[in-house]
């Protein structure tokens, strides 16, 4: 039987590498997810305030958009984003 050793064989990666490889690629996809939430929360302020606009009724907005009738108003007034 024949065991191959990472730290001398150079196509193995070495434990530290597969690591830190793994380690960057769930920050990569932490800062994308990150991304899509950011987006989320910008496109359902601008519906929120849209909606306002338009003379909708804040407590049928809140209702649709799972958010209290004081997220509504606070969006509204502030333009901000929700907080979960």
């Amino acid at each position: 039987m024949n065991v191959t050793d990472p730290q001398q064989d150079p196509s193995c990666p070495a434990p530290d590498e597969e690591h830190l490889s793994t380690l960057a690629m769930a920050a990569s996809n932490l800062e994308a997810q990150q991304w899509a939430v950011d987006r989320a929360e910008q496109v359902l302020t601008d519906l929120v305030q849209s909606a306002v606009s338009d003379g909708l009724e804040t407590g049928s907005i809140a209702a649709v958009a799972g958010l209290t009738t004081e997220e509504v108003e606070r969006i509204s007034a502030e333009g901000s984003a929700p907080t979960p």
